[in-house]
């Protein structure tokens, strides 16, 4: 059964940030949503902090294409 909401979440070089942003979208109440986090690009750490949560609900894609691109790739 697909979840109720899909979360697309691009990004680029954003290891600041993005531990944040991830454990945001997880402590929600609301629990029926995936999670689909598109790295265009990074050449920092966000790879590394994205693919070190465990959580069925996250997806996490590759894509050396621009903002526009990945986000269209995370919506198939």
């Amino acid at each position: 059964m697909m979840p109720e909401i899909s979360i697309l979440m691009p990004v680029r070089n954003a290891e600041v940030h993005i531990e944040e942003a991830i454990n945001s979208i997880l402590g929600q109440s609301f629990k029926d949503f995936e999670l689909i986090i598109i790295d265009y690009g990074s050449t920092d750490k966000t790879l590394n902090i994205a693919s070190s949560y465990i959580d069925s609900r996250i997806s996490l894609i590759k894509n050396m294409s621009d903002y526009i691109k990945s986000l269209n790739r995370g919506i198939l």
